[in-house]
């Protein structure tokens, strides 16, 4: 039940705000993504009243999976509202995204998968933030990667 009522303040904030702002998409997926997950940004002030505040523990630098989803969700939703991309009616999307929230919040209980985009992360951070070009160049670069201080002989340097 708590899925069902996260897409529906989704929708919400996003139908809303773009009452207010009819060309302001970016407003929209942030008022989506806010009113879709509210916890997990109050969560930050609420440690702040209570003197615990951790710099590490940042939503936005460190998104939890209801936080990528909501903002998932808030795309879609944009996109739907705004555009032409998505052709399939606003009820079909609406389950759908109430399907996808409802099952990955039963596969976390029973399965332990506790963050789906984790893949598609990974391979987006391989592909365009350096880690495909780092594993190349240590694969075929000059030196083998080990310890500096030996040689390429594997003796130690004096």
């Amino acid at each position: 039940m708590k899925e069902i009522y996260r897409v529906k303040k989704v929708y919400d904030g996003v139908s809303h705000s773009l009452k207010i702002f009819p060309n302001g998409y970016l407003i929209a997926l942030i008022v989506g993504t806010v009113k879709g997950n509210g916890a997990g940004f109050c969560k930050i002030f609420e440690r702040l009243l209570r003197g615990i505040w951790t710099p590490g523990a940042i939503e936005i630098l460190q998104p939890s999976f209801p936080t990528k989803a909501c903002i998932a969700a808030s795309v879609i939703f944009v996109l739907d509202k705004k555009t032409d991309f998505i052709s399939a009616p606003h009820s079909l999307l609406y389950f759908g995204i109430v399907v996808f929230f409802v099952y990955f919040k039963i596969s976390s209980i029973l399965l332990g998968i506790h963050d789906p985009f984790a893949p598609f992360e990974n391979i987006f951070c391989a592909l365009f933030m350096g880690g495909l070009a780092d594993a190349i160049t240590r694969a075929f670069g000059s030196k083998p990667p080990g310890d500096p201080k030996k040689d390429g002989d594997g003796k130690k340097k004096e």
